[in-house]
């Protein structure tokens, strides 16, 4: 039986992600350049983004890929089928989708790193809840310390006069070499996505990964069910509110701030942030007539979501209107993430209605079944 609190939440997970995705859509190695003077917009929507967005829908889906992946676990187990042979599987197939994407669509994949730090998550699947719990804080703060320290390096050797400023010769040259060279385009992504992949053990990995472990533990828990006790929630929300202000103080006080260190900063509150959507997620779902219900069908399609964002919006930014973004601003951005979702929240509860799984769902499926069950069959005939 699905929980429906868990597909609203994949669903508001994966539509909120291209809200700081789109700039890199535009430009993988730029992402967003910043004018010189700074936009008081800018400034006001960064502020907006870092409380709202930043990093807190990524932290999200983090948590449901653990809690997906448990579910996995315990289906297998009732089916008396062998659960590291089923996710391995399912998970190496998901990492070939996701280099495939990260190469010829959109360097800025998530997939990838996600396949990898599940793959590391299956040794843990038969942990405790409370070995869960552990697990899962130790990750974190060692995750979170290491981002915390990029963040600083990061504002120490990347000052303001070392980033692509909108209509400098380095952001018209970028550009010159970026748009409308699509051969160039894939070695870029290509080298990008390596990048992230091999330095990710130095940081973000492990408070992916500890994230996965919390999703674990608040799916045996009962968390997607009942949300958190008040005592608990209390205590996040707090934990929210100080981590989220600790992380706008440095934009406040130094406008000069590089954007690539926001993000690495950002990603402590966003721990708690995630939380406390979940939570409210959770009992919005709980009225039969609640907005939320809208997220559910998003949620179930939530992997062809995710890669249709690239696809339009790659096309649209990167070849359709890529003047657009020699001008634009952080706000106008954020519209046209705003109409995106709006058409493929339609799109997406228009789909379910007349089908079951969404086309890469079903694609996924049906290759890490068959390469499963193979794998099962020789197991079983050698007797290993």
């Amino acid at each position: 039986m699905r929980i429906t609190s868990l597909d609203a939440m994949r669903g508001i997970a994966i539509l909120g992600i291209l809200f700081m995705n789109i700039p890199f859509h535009a430009h993988i190695m730029m992402g967003y350049a910043p004018f010189d003077p700074r936009l008081l917009s800018d400034t006001v929507m960064s502020a907006f983004n870092t409380i709202f967005f930043d990093g807190r829908f990524r932290t999200l889906f983090s948590i449901l890929f653990g809690a997906g992946v448990a579910i996995q676990f315990a289906s297998l187990q009732k089916k008396h089928l062998n659960t590291t042979i089923f996710l391995k599987t399912r998970l190496r197939w998901l990492l070939l989708f996701g280099a495939i994407h990260c190469v010829f669509i959109f360097g800025g994949d998530i997939l990838m790193l996600y396949s990898i730090s599940a793959l590391l998550l299956i040794k843990g699947l038969e942990l405790s809840n409370e070995a869960l719990f552990k697990k899962a804080k130790k990750l974190l703060i060692i995750g979170s310390i290491l981002c915390l320290v990029y963040a600083g390096l990061t504002i120490a050797f990347m000052p303001l006069d070392q980033q692509p400023i909108r209509g400098s010769e380095v952001f018209i040259e970028m550009n010159k070499e970026w748009y409308g060279n699509y051969i160039y385009q894939v070695i870029t992504q290509a080298a990008f996505g390596l990048i992230v992949i091999v330095t990710s053990p130095l940081a973000i990995l492990w408070q992916v990964l500890g994230l996965m472990y919390l999703g674990v533990y608040l799916y045996r828990t009962g968390f997607f069910v009942s949300g958190f006790e008040p005592s608990t929630l209390k205590k996040i929300v707090i934990a929210a509110i100080v981590t989220s202000a600790l992380c706008l103080l440095p934009q406040l006080l130094d406008n000069d701030m590089p954007f690539a260190a926001i993000p690495l900063i950002a990603s402590v509150s966003a721990i708690f942030m995630a939380l406390v959507y979940a939570h409210f997620i959770v009992k919005a779902c709980q009225s039969s007539g609640s907005l939320l219900n809208w997220f559910v069908a998003p949620g179930k399609i939530a992997f062809t979501l995710y890669i249709s964002q690239s696809v339009v919006l790659g096309i649209l930014l990167r070849w359709v209107i890529p003047e657009f973004n020699a001008t634009a601003t952080l706000s106008e951005y954020f519209l046209i993430s705003i109409v995106f979702t709006l058409i493929q929240i339609v799109f997406a509860n228009w789909y379910v209605k007349h089908f079951e799984q969404g086309p890469l769902e079903k694609l996924w499926r049906k290759n890490y079944l068959r390469s499963a069950y193979k794998k099962q069959q020789k197991l079983a005939e050698t007797g290993e």
